[in-house]
């Protein structure tokens, strides 16, 4: 297999591109810049990029302006163009490390290439750790100091084919957190909270998750890839009983699918659900009352709630629920009405 030859053009000219394009822009996030308020228990998200909306050039500006270190923990990393821009970091002096899932379930040739183009030109790669069902978190540290929380992952199709989500936290409690785990599990040492304001598989997402849903007075909006875990179920249907309006956008489902039998739970408990062929849903997110939503990698599935490393935010800041609501209806406009099979 053809390893990785050393940096070319192509991503020194693309993030030229990206800096002319959208530098002005982020580059207030960076300077002279005072911290935002986050409610308790919640995370100030400073920018949300919506997928495939937003592109990748935010992403890739975050990379550029890196000048101390990138930490990339993600489950799968295909991107070719990402790939070449943390090369290009490492060109430049930066301490890059990339931690990714050993054996991802459905991610085709998986992570191999790129682990072998990485460790080529000088990166350190890990796969992620043994006693987890998977690595399925997706963020990246940048020089200790911000970090994207993601629902996509470092592929072409998260990019140009999903309904993604990828927060910018500069937050220094929360950022120093998502550092501290990723230290942890590169370091293969247990992991320690030192703050409750992040939602965090194995640790607290299935006491936080169902806590979120159990707030709702008006609504509750879910994007979701996969709905399969009864406790997750019981809590939406619960809402919808004490007159929440619940509502469920994903992409379809096969009859044989567990996330099929879960439609038709919800549905016949009155649960509006809806089905969007493209985007394909592969956020997982949570909207309540217009006012809280939680973002991140953690699917709704018991392995992803317990037993593997997954993380997202909870936040109140009023333009991210602006984006996730407006993103919703827009959804929520072009998906058709779940029916059951005959």
């Amino acid at each position: 297999m053809k390893e990785y030859a050393g940096p070319t053009t192509r991503p020194a000219l693309l993030l030229l591109l990206v800096l002319v394009a959208i530098g002005s822009c982020q580059r207030g996030l960076l300077e002279n810049r005072q911290p935002m308020a986050a409610g308790p228990n919640t995370v100030a998200v400073d920018s949300l990029w919506v997928q495939p909306d937003d592109g990748i050039e935010p992403f890739l500006y975050q990379l550029s302006m890196a000048t101390k270190s990138v930490d990339v923990v993600v489950y799968l990393l295909t991107n070719r163009i990402v790939i070449d821009a943390l090369i290009s970091a490492r060109d430049r002096g930066v301490d890059v490390r990339v931690m990714v899932e050993e054996e991802p379930f459905g991610g085709g040739a998986g992570n191999g290439d790129a682990v072998r183009s990485l460790e080529a030109a000088g990166i350190e790669t890990k796969y992620g750790v043994s006693t987890f069902r998977y690595t399925h978190e997706k963020a990246v540290i940048i020089d200790g100091a911000r970090a994207v929380v993601m629902t996509a992952n470092l592929t072409k199709g998260a990019f140009t084919r999903n309904r993604e989500y990828l927060a910018l936290v500069t937050s220094p409690p929360e950022v120093s957190e998502i550092q501290a785990i990723f230290n942890a599990d590169w370091e293969r040492r247990a992991y320690q909270p030192r703050v409750s304001s992040l939602v965090v598989s194995d640790v607290n997402s299935r006491q936080k998750l169902l806590e979120l849903l159990a707030t709702a007075r008006e609504s509750l909006e879910i994007e979701a890839e996969v709905m399969a875990d009864k406790q997750i179920r019981r809590a939406l249907t619960d809402a919808q009983t004490r007159g929440v309006r619940v509502r469920v956008l994903m992409s379809p489902a096969e009859p044989e699918e567990t996330t099929y039998g879960s439609l038709v739970e919800l549905s016949s408990a009155g649960v509006g659900v809806r089905l969007v062929t493209s985007p394909y849903i592969h956020a997982k997110s949570i909207l309540v009352d217009r006012e809280r939503a939680y973002v991140g990698s953690i699917n709704f599935t018991a392995t992803s709630m317990d037993q593997n490393r997954e993380l997202g935010p909870i936040t109140t800041t009023p333009a991210v629920i602006q984006q996730l609501g407006a993103t919703f209806d827009e959804d929520w406009a072009a998906g058709r009405p779940f029916q059951r099979e005959p």
